[in-house]
């Protein structure tokens, strides 16, 4: 299974280059504010990508899939024939996907839950035998250095992780941590697409599993 991963395109995915493949999978933030018109200009785009399956989660910025105008922007993506995940799973081929949007306080942005028990509850129903983990932040200490030098990456998350061990952990939201590292049997990916000034910069990571 060929799987392309992307994150925090901003309104600005027409400027990525996709390739051909079996998965597309979003990390979150693919508009500025959540406004329905860019929710529906990006389904568009995403459903005639030349995929079999596009899954996408939200971002800290995709406030109508949070908001009063929920059900609309979720079906939005659906009605494209989008898989969206929150706090969700969908097995694939035998390949199973867990997607959050949740991510620890960030300012006034959507998806935000405090950090310790009120976060916790949302990785705790995380299951044990998933296979691709997406999440819209990164866990602690793993590429999600700011510029300015502070981690803000989500300790009880990397608990999880190191507890269930998925064989690949998605995320993006820390356009500075861009990359793959592997750990323990996990390869982590922080799929962003914009650099910290919003300039398209990376590309989209591709793995077969």
């Amino acid at each position: 299974m060929k799987i392309t991963f992307i994150s925090d395109t901003h309104n600005q995915h027409e400027k990525l280059s996709l390739p051909e493949g079996d998965v597309l999978v979003h990390c979150g933030d693919f508009t500025n504010r959540g406004a329905l018109e860019d929710v529906e200009i990006f389904a568009k785009f995403i459903s005639k990508q030349s995929f079999k399956t596009k899954i996408v989660i939200a971002g800290n910025h995709d406030f109508s899939l949070e908001d009063h105008r929920k059900e609309e922007a979720e079906k939005i993506l659906m009605d494209l024939g989008i898989i969206y995940l929150n706090d969700s799973g969908v097995e694939i081929n035998g390949v199973k996907f867990w997607g959050s949007p949740i991510q620890p306080e960030f300012f006034d942005w959507a998806f935000n839950r405090k950090r310790g028990d009120e976060i916790r509850k949302h990785w705790d129903i995380i299951p044990t035998d998933t296979d691709i983990l997406i999440t819209h932040g990164p866990p602690s200490n793993i590429m999600d250095q700011c510029d300015h030098g502070e981690r803000v990456g989500c300790a009880d998350l990397l608990e999880i992780v190191k507890k269930i061990k998925p064989r690949v952990h998605a995320f993006g939201h820390i356009h500075e941590g861009y990359g793959l590292k592997e750990i323990e049997g996990t390869q982590f990916i922080n799929a962003c697409n914009l650099d910290v000034k919003y300039r398209v910069k990376n590309d989209p990571i591709n793995i077969v599993i």
